[in-house]
């Protein structure tokens, strides 16, 4: 795919299928999981090599903080970049805690693409 592969991780259907569509619009090959552990299922199977991640960080079973503490315990993606993408006010504080840069919600396209790209270039 030309502009790489990008793993949304959000619980937020509606949230979810916006990211997709607009990634997915910039020839970004989108895979959408529901929670930590099932991203963690997508990165060991049909999504093992994404350019980055975006990462909610509260959802329902395993939210953002534990995938990101299981992902750094696993050699083979420790290395794969993560951004935050939270609506949290405590956002920047829980990412920098964690070591990701971060994104809020409601997100700017410009400032996601923006990011995006500089994780999957062209």
């Amino acid at each position: 795919m030309p502009g790489g592969s990008v793993l949304v991780v959000e619980d937020d259907p509606d949230i979810r299928e916006v990211l997709v569509t607009i990634l997915g619009a910039y020839d970004y090959h989108v895979v959408a999981a529901t929670d930590g552990a099932d991203a963690l299922a997508k990165l060991r199977g049909e999504c093992p090599h994404p350019c980055v991640i975006l990462l909610d960080l509260m959802m329902p079973g395993m939210n953002g903080a534990q995938f990101r503490a299981e992902q750094m315990n696993d050699p083979a993606l420790a290395a794969i970049p993560v951004v935050v993408l939270s609506g949290d006010g405590r956002t920047p504080e829980k990412a920098s805690t964690i070591g990701l840069e971060w994104l809020k919600k409601p997100v700017d396209f410009d400032a996601l693409l923006a990011t995006i790209r500089r994780f999957c270039p062209p």
